[in-house]
Order: structure tokens, then C-alpha cells, then sequence
């Protein structure tokens, strides 16, 4: 009997600890993902004055620009490789319009909100504009509508990270609590 109830002790000391990592994990993940989706906003903002200057200074198509790797994100270089084998095709849809359906497509798989969307749309479109000085003003305002989502991304990325820390712990302390 008493070995019994020494086992229960172990199986709940056990289940215990197992709760009190999960949720220790749980935080860590929700922490890799902030950091993930503020790195995704650089690397976009990188991209886009990659393929500028790539094609206003050297006058290459954004079709061989999007030859290249571009990206270290999967999911943004697969986007990037879509585009590139639509404008390939010569499809009857213009660059704009291939750009806006791959990245809507892609939404839910980067990561974006709508806002950020809408800004990768609008970027993406000053690619395939008629005029090289308006295709930068466009870019620069783009870019400084992203550079403003990222200082807010940035901003609240630590205080996120501390609440969803903390909240996992306390939840894995409440579940114990109601499990004991």
C-alpha cells in the first residue's frame, strides 16, 4: 500500500514537471515566433532595395532578378520562385497583378498581417511601374511604411515576449494547482 501511494507521489511529481516544461516550451515558442516574424519584416525590407537597385542600376528584369536566391526565408523565396516562373510564362496577367496573387496566396504561410501585405503588394507593384522616377517614390514610401511597422513590431516584440512567457508559466502553475 504504501508502495502504492510512493508511486503515485513519483507519478504526480512526474506529470508535474512535465506540465511545468511544456509550458516553459510554449513560451520559448511563442517567443521564436515574434523573433521569426520581425526578421521576415527585414528580409523583406531587404529584398525590395535588393531588386531596386538590381533593377533601375543595372537594368536587369525583375525576372532574372528573382533567378537568384534571394532569400534565407523558405516560405519568402518559395513566393519569390512563383513569381518568377509566372513572369516567365508570359502569362496574360501583368507583373503587378502575379505579384499581389503569389503574396496572397502566401499570406497565411509568411506570416503577414493584412497590413504588411498591403505593403508588400504595393511594393512589389513599383516593379512593374512605367516610370523609373515614380517606381522610387513609390518604393520609398513603401519602404517607410515597412520601416514604421517594423519599429512598431520591434517595440512591442519584448513586452509580448515577457506576457506570453509569464502567462504560459502561471498556466502551467494553475494547471498543476487544479490537477494536485
Amino acid at each position: 500500500m504504501e508502495s502504492m501511494v510512493k508511486r503515485m507521489s513519483l507519478m504526480r511529481l512526474f506529470g508535474c514537471l512535465l506540465i511545468i516544461t511544456a509550458s516553459v516550451g510554449f513560451g520559448m515558442q511563442l517567443k521564436k515566433e515574434l523573433a521569426d516574424h520581425l526578421e521576415l519584416l527585414y528580409e523583406l525590407r531587404r529584398l525590395f532595395v535588393a531588386i531596386s537597385y538590381a533593377e533601375i542600376y543595372a537594368m536587369q528584369p525583375v525576372e532574372q532578378l528573382l533567378g537568384q536566391s534571394l532569400s534565407t526565408v523558405p516560405a519568402l523565396q518559395k513566393a519569390l520562385d512563383e513569381i518568377k516562373l509566372a513572369l516567365s510564362e508570359k502569362s496574360a496577367a501583368g507583373g503587378r497583378m502575379i505579384w499581389q496573387e503569389t503574396f496572397g496566396a502566401a499570406q497565411k504561410e509568411l506570416g503577414l498581417t493584412e497590413e504588411e501585405l498591403a505593403i508588400v503588394v504595393d511594393a512589389g507593384g513599383t516593379f512593374f511601374g512605367n516610370s523609373v522616377e515614380e517606381n522610387k517614390r513609390q518604393l520609398a514610401l513603401c519602404l517607410e511604411r515597412l520601416d514604421f511597422v517594423i519599429e512598431q513590431s520591434r517595440a512591442g516584440q519584448k513586452e509580448k515576449q515577457k506576457v506570453y512567457q509569464t502567462l504560459s508559466v502561471v498556466c502551467g502553475f494553475m494547471l498543476i494547482i487544479l490537477l494536485l
